[in-house]
């Protein structure tokens, strides 16, 4: 990551929460006033209320067609007034690389469901060209926010365990006064997410909250840069359940990406952290830990690091076993110190972690990559940048939808 929120915390949270540093020093607004147009727009609604009205449910009716870019559109309206319509991949036969602007064989997801979204990813995100064809990616675009502008300094993101349409966001992240959002999303008749319900309205409020992921039996866990602790959220909560420092569990640098085992590993249901080098000097850490529930939320057992991981891992995911060109497991791993940075996948031991000479490219090249988490209804891949003023949020089509978090 960048090296404001570290500068912020030598000097103090005064002005921390006055000044947000870019990479290039310069101070930034924390409400940045981007403009952005919304359908439903939120009143503010209480933690996994559903309104009714923040999916997508009719189907096209028009003739597909292709955009200038290759990526798959529909010509027919969807009953809702979304710009997206559903196609399969084989209709989409020579998709462009988004970014990278090649053609491609649709190859192994030939016949899958798709939604294609108003806006391909750009020149800021460039797949690799063995996946182009295969896979899709989209700007879904800033966050808008409740009373005007954007989420500035994404953090973490994922969909509600209780509320397939709901999606919790931190933004701002990494500041004494992050904030953890919720926000509805619309999805496409095949369910893929294809914009935002409404704006983000703010659910609590901790310190320096940064990336998350969903856990065990519906917690949702949240790591905090660079205080070296984690979080434990019960999703509908107004309040965070459990704050622990991991350092006396042996955590030596600060967490950024957490994810679980899954099914499949003799570790199953267990916990993974990513430590990420708060310096910029040297490799960040991978460690393991036991989890265990005690009716409420989990406690945590002692950190052992097993590997050093290069380039600055951000967030990180387990790929969806099945998914196409993936045929062993591997993680997904944002890299914020790579050059040019990126989103690359490690395979993975009989343990669930990673063997860093497999580190293979997903995305060539990627804009301030942060954020690691696939979507549990369709297996889309969703990240992040981090300080790019405004900071958006992508999309990746074309993966399995994830088994159940063991526990």
């Amino acid at each position: 990551m960048a090296a404001s929120p570290r500068l912020a915390v030598l000097l103090g949270p005064s002005l921390a929460l006055a000044l947000a540093c870019g990479d290039d020093g310069r101070a930034t607004s924390q409400g940045s006033a981007t403009g952005v147009s919304t359908a439903n727009p939120s009143t503010g609604v209480p933690p996994d209320t559903d309104t009714g009205s923040a999916t997508s449910t009719g189907a096209s009716t028009g003739g597909e067609a292709s955009t200038s870019t290759g990526v798959p559109t529909t010509t027919g309206d969807t009953g809702t007034g979304a710009s997206t319509g559903m196609v399969t991949a084989t209709e989409a036969t020579t998709a462009v690389s988004t970014g990278g602007g090649s053609t491609g064989d649709t190859g192994e997801t030939s016949g899958a469901c798709l939604d294609a979204l108003p806006m391909p990813a750009g020149p800021e995100a460039v797949l690799a060209q063995e996946y182009v064809g295969t896979y899709f990616a989209y700007d879904l675009g800033p966050v808008p926010k409740l009373g005007g502008g954007v989420l500035p300094r994404l953090g973490g993101l994922v969909i509600s365990p209780k509320e397939p349409n709901l999606l919790y966001i931190v933004g701002p992240s990494e500041v004494p006064e992050a904030q953890l959002h919720q926000i509805f999303v619309e999805r496409g008749p095949c369910g893929h997410i294809v914009g935002w319900a409404g704006e983000a309205t703010p659910v609590l409020s901790a310190p320096y909250l940064d990336l998350m992921a969903n856990g065990p039996k519906g917690v949702v866990f949240l790591s905090h840069y660079p205080t070296k602790k984690l979080s434990q959220y019960l999703p509908g909560a107004m309040s965070l359940a459990s704050t622990i420092d991991l350092t006396p569990l042996g955590q030596n640098q600060s967490p950024g990406g957490i994810n679980f085992v899954p099914a499949g590993f003799p570790d199953a249901g267990m916990l993974r952290v990513m430590g990420f080098p708060i310096d910029h000097v040297g490799p960040g850490s991978w460690s393991r830990a036991d989890i265990t529930y005690n009716g409420d939320h989990y406690e945590i057992g002692a950190l052992t690091k097993t590997v050093d991981v290069p380039y600055g891992p951000g967030g990180f995911s387990y790929i969806p076993a099945g998914s196409p060109l993936f045929p062993e497991q591997r993680i997904m791993v944002t890299e914020w110190l790579s050059n040019p940075r990126g989103v690359s996948s490690y395979a993975v031991d009989a343990d669930g972690d990673p063997i860093v000479e497999t580190r293979k490219p997903f995305f060539e090249s990627f804009v301030k990559p942060w954020g690691s988490y696939f979507e549990p209804e369709t297996g889309d891949y969703m990240f992040l940048q981090w300080e790019n003023q405004p900071d958006h949020v992508f999309i990746v089509q074309g993966f399995v939808p994830p088994p159940p978090i063991p526990g």
